[in-house]
């Protein structure tokens, strides 16, 4: 199971990763991004519960490389989806 954890938020985390350059690029050229806001989107709230359980799960075992990973994959993953969250919020509130 914590394998399977692993696997999934490891491929979750590079996703969203891999999108930042790529909105960046596109941002700058004008053209359409939002397929890949909405792609980040999905593989925050992958990675964040993932790696959230993979934590809860290997808490018994040796500190790790991989805790490592998994601790910042948790919080940036969080955060980001917070901030997401947030603006969202402040978008209703402030009839945007």
């Amino acid at each position: 199971m914590k394998k399977v954890l692993l696997s999934i938020f490891l491929i979750s985390g590079l996703i969203a990763l891999a999108c930042i350059p790529t909105i960046l690029y596109l941002e700058s050229q004008g053209k359409v991004q939002k397929p890949f806001h909405l792609i980040q989107l999905l593989s925050c709230m992958i990675c964040f519960p993932t790696s959230g359980w993979f934590l809860w799960k290997s808490k018994k075992e040796v500190f790790s490389k991989v805790k490592i990973i998994a601790i910042l994959a948790c919080l940036s993953s969080g955060a980001w989806f917070s901030y997401f969250v947030y603006v969202m919020v402040m978008m209703a509130v402030l009839g945007a």
